[in-house]
């Protein structure tokens, strides 16, 4: 009877807000749904308006801005809590956050919203495995891999939570499997020797991981690694070039910095090398009480070393060194 009204230009809201009216007055039955209608559009908005809403949101997480997607990503998450693409937005903007709680609160949405969807799983086995639940983060991880058994990303999430829970032969299978099949895969071979380092083998480590940084040579913190594990070698002068190659790309790399310094006061015994590292250190960061107490250290060594120097010279020429 009032089919006319959508034609009239006006806005959509207008038009049911005018088609109410009408109905109120004829006494019409459509005066309810009308209503509803109504009272659905002002809380959802148009579905272009949602679309546009939602391309905003992925916009900015996809440029890091996640302190301005936040509050766009919690509105539509009041205003659209059955919404899947919704909900999948929120569990990734609070794992880029680092908020897990809430993280695992939407990624479980998620998962009753779309049961057959695999990132929920991988994403919930890693965030439990955060929070040390590696028993529930091995479950999640298994049925990653048996809803998706040739998803590299879910094999990759089994083996780690398999490290985690100490199951170390189920690791090294799943872990094997997955070298089978991504021979050339940085972030594979990198996870294999994570299970060699595990088994103590240092050896097979250290050539996986050189395999890894061939192929991902951005990737400073497996160098560092790959330092740690000639340290394990006893080749010390290897783990020492390594991490100056990494300190020439990244000069404020705190962890490359605390390892040379360590390499140096503990297993090369050059305190004056380690002091001056324990002070760089210190320059950026001057309440950094391990990199305080390491230079006093050192001080304290070099000293002892110069009083058994003087002590030799004694010995042999006979004559006091001066203080």
């Amino acid at each position: 009877m009032i089919d006319w009204l959508r034609h009239l230009p006006i806005s959509s809201n207008h038009c049911l807000a005018l088609q109410l009216l009408f109905c109120l007055c004829l006494g019409s039955p459509d005066a309810a749904s009308a209503l509803e209608s109504v009272g659905v559009q002002s809380r959802l908005g148009s579905p272009k308006q949602n679309q546009g809403d939602l391309a905003k949101v992925e916009r900015l997480l996809s440029e890091g801005a996640l302190t301005k997607a936040r509050p766009l990503v919690e509105d539509l998450l009041v205003k659209r809590p059955g919404d899947l693409q919704v909900a999948l937005l929120g569990a990734r903007l609070y794992r880029d956050i680092g908020l897990t709680s809430m993280a695992i609160v939407q990624y479980e949405r998620v998962r009753r919203l779309a049961p057959e969807m695999v990132e929920p799983l991988i994403e919930l086995s890693s965030l439990h495995l955060d929070n040390l639940s590696s028993a529930m983060a091995v479950d999640l991880a298994e049925d990653a891999v048996h809803l998706a058994p040739g998803n590299k990303a879910a094999r990759i999430a089994l083996v780690k939570a398999l490290i985690a829970s100490q199951s170390l032969k189920r690791a090294r299978e799943q872990s094997d499997k997955l070298l089978l099949t991504f021979p050339y895969d940085a972030t594979v071979l990198h996870l294999a020797a994570e299970v060699a380092q595990s088994f103590n083998e240092s050896e097979r480590a250290v050539d996986l991981l050189s395999q890894a940084i061939d192929k991902a040579p951005e990737k400073l913190s497996w160098q560092i690694e790959l330092s740690r594990a000639y340290q394990e070698l006893g080749r010390y002068q290897s783990a020492r070039q390594i991490l100056e190659k990494v300190l020439i790309k990244e000069p404020v790399n705190f962890e490359a910095l605390t390892e040379l310094a360590h390499l140096y006061e503990f297993d090369l015994g050059d305190y004056l090398s380690a002091m001056k590292i324990y002070r760089r250190i210190l320059e950026f960061l001057p309440d950094d009480a391990s990199a305080r107490a390491g230079a006093e250290r050192c001080l304290g060594k070099q000293a002892d070393l110069a009083l058994w120097l003087r002590g030799i010279i004694y010995r042999a020429f006979g004559k006091a060194v001066g203080h």
